[in-house]
């Protein structure tokens, strides 16, 4: 039966939204009362120990979680007072608009919410079975929000406790979601105890180690986990079986298993060769932590990133992002680039804390004949990733803020401009080697660097695909009269070692190289070469000594048209200034690099 008029009249639903902001007040006062408490807990955990110190321990988490479970009522209690307040209160208003706006011109409206018509002009007696209708549906939808409410608080009061919002801070039982700010996910994993931490880390749910937000130790720690789980899950159905597991990946289904848990198998095999690779324990046991695992993503192809050095500790930062051919299926992560980056950082600056991060964290082009190669879409979406990892170091750094340059390697490059240019990437310098062309960034300031950070460029005169960005109108012509085989637009942009790009070029050349080869494209970490030397001072942030060694290079040059240098005349020569303009419209071709002597291309430039 729905409420009457008069009791509408009565109510008063501007009291459940003031009772809903005051126990969002009383909220936030527990909110920091449960996190000093659990700062207490922690202290105490730390500080005593013994069969007394275990029982208080108990005692003190029981008293937590009692006081979490309130949390969580009175959270879902002032839900219901805000969200029913609301929907009364906007009801209210509407009926009580309506009923006045008739009694206003001489309709009676009863208790129940029929309406009666005034007697004159008498064509109004036939509208009263619709304001009676209107009326009534009004009533009995306040009717049902008042019922729902009501339910809702004793609810939240008496029955069971209600889930709280994933990430609520002093809640352990759920994580944040994956696109939580950082700062957030921090504040979330601070307000909880060491046992629950421990608790998260021991249950080592998947989700937790690729949180941006999270300790590196923690996501390292939390991954190699999931990597181990990974494995064993193979390994043990062979021992089970008596059979190897070469045999259990072939026909996973014979032994219990399942087709994703062979693919989880082999993209974890090949992430643990990576951490043997980089960690190289035999020799120099680097620190590295596994600060990224998902094995099944972008399509069984994986993703992963391995931290040497923590990230978190560093003063030096630097991102390496691979391109084509590139994945944890295909085993990037055992490739040495990172490794002798990092080795060449810590020689080159042993006072400074360093951290290189292989970053296999985009969908990268399977191989050269891949078609997607000669378009922007997989870097365009990789730039968000990247955008999101690299922008997620700050919540966790400790210290002052760390140098961050990131460097991206032939379609990682073109990943790379567009995480500065399309999704707002946050780093000090950025390093483009190899570059096929840059898409949405036209110019080094569309990188939006902070002053004093800069667009570093190596491309060598030999490396073929450095001659891809050059613009013009020929790839979009062949592409569009074989029926845009290569998507919409052919092409990745333009070519960053331009001399009006707006970059900083540095030297790059292979030595006894004899023209363009495929094989300079992978040149540009190798040990004791131009590119790397001049790559570990801008990522120590020594970037000036570029100039003092002379590494900086010319850019690339537009043809141009110029006046001689003098004239000859019947009164003696006459010296013209030098003058020259280029001409427009013709990609960059001329590459002072190119005319380098062979014997100024050395490989002896190693710390």
């Amino acid at each position: 039966m729905s409420v009457s008029v008069s009791t509408v009249e009565a109510a008063n639903p501007a009291g459940l939204l003031q009772a809903a902001g005051t126990l969002n007040d009383k909220i936030t006062q527990l909110d920091t009362t449960l996190a000093e408490q659990r700062r207490a807990v922690a202290h105490l955990r730390e500080a005593w120990e013994g069969q007394a110190a275990s029982a208080a321990l108990a005692r003190a988490e029981r008293n937590l979680d009692n006081q979490e479970a309130l949390r969580a009522r009175l959270s879902a209690m002032q839900q219901a007072l805000a969200s029913g307040g609301a929907q009364l209160t906007s009801t209210r208003d509407r009926l009580l608009r309506l009923v006045g706006m008739l009694r206003s011109t001489g309709w009676r409206i009863a208790d129940d919410g029929t309406a009666t018509a005034p007697p004159v002009p008498p064509i109004l007696k036939l509208f009263a079975p619709a304001w009676t209708a209107v009326i009534k549906k009004l009533l009995a939808v306040f009717t049902e929000i008042d019922t729902q409410t009501a339910a809702a608080v004793r609810e939240a009061a008496s029955g069971p406790v209600p889930a709280t919002p994933p990430g609520t801070p002093g809640d352990a039982r759920q994580l944040p979601a994956g696109d939580t700010d950082p700062d957030d996910v921090k504040e979330w994993w601070d307000s909880l105890s060491q046992a629950e931490r421990d608790g998260l880390i021991a249950a080592h749910p998947p989700e937790l180690g690729n949180l941006n937000g999270i300790p590196a130790e923690v996501r390292g720690e939390v991954n190699e986990k999931v990597m181990n789980d990974d494995l064993d899950r193979v390994r043990d159905a062979a021992e089970e079986h008596g059979v190897s597991v070469d045999q259990v990946l072939e026909n996973p289904a014979a032994y219990g298993l399942s087709a994703t848990d062979a693919a989880r198998y082999h993209n974890a095999e090949q992430t643990r060769k990576g951490l043997a690779q980089a960690r190289d324990e035999d020799i120099r046991n680097r620190p590295v932590l596994l600060w990224a695992y998902e094995p099944l993503a972008f399509d069984g192809q994986g993703k992963a990133a391995l931290a040497i050095g923590d990230p978190d500790k560093a003063q030096n930062t630097a991102v390496v992002v691979p391109g084509t051919g590139s994945s944890v299926e295909q085993g990037w992560l055992e490739s040495s680039n990172a490794v002798d980056l990092y080795d060449q950082m810590r020689k080159a600056d042993p006072d400074e804390t360093t951290s290189v991060i292989a970053w296999m964290g985009y969908d990268a082009p399977d191989s050269p004949i891949d078609r997607r190669i000669a378009t922007p879409w997989l870097a365009r979406h990789g730039g968000d990733l990247l955008a999101a990892d690299v922008n997620g170091f700050a919540a966790t750094h400790e210290g002052g803020p760390s140098n961050v340059t990131v460097i991206g390697h032939s379609y990682g490059s073109t990943t790379v401009a567009n995480a500065f240019a399309g999704s707002g990437m946050q780093a000090d310098n950025a390093v483009l080697i190899g570059s096929p062309g840059t898409d949405l960034a036209r110019s080094a300031a569309d990188f939006n660097l902070p002053g004093g950070g800069n667009v570093y460029v190596g491309a060598a005169s030999s490396d073929p695909v450095t001659w891809l960005g050059q613009g013009g109108i020929a790839p979009d012509l062949i592409n569009s009269q074989l029926g845009f085989p290569l998507g919409p637009a052919a092409g990745l942009g333009t070519d960053p070692a331009g001399d009006s790009y707006g970059g900083v070029r540095f030297t790059a050349e292979v030595p006894g190289r004899t023209g363009p080869s495929f094989g300079d494209h992978s040149s540009y970490y190798t040990p004791g070469s131009e590119s790397l030397r001049a790559i570990t001072d801008i990522a120590t942030g020594d970037a000036a000594k570029l100039a003092d060694n002379g590494m900086i290079a010319e850019g690339r040059k537009q043809a141009h048209i110029g006046l001689p240098d003098g004239l000859n005349t019947p009164f003696g020569r006459i010296d013209l200034p030098d003058w020259e303009i280029r001409i427009p419209g013709t990609p960059a071709y001329n590459d002072p690099e190119g005319d380098r002597a062979q014997e100024s291309i050395t490989s002896d430039h190693n710390y």
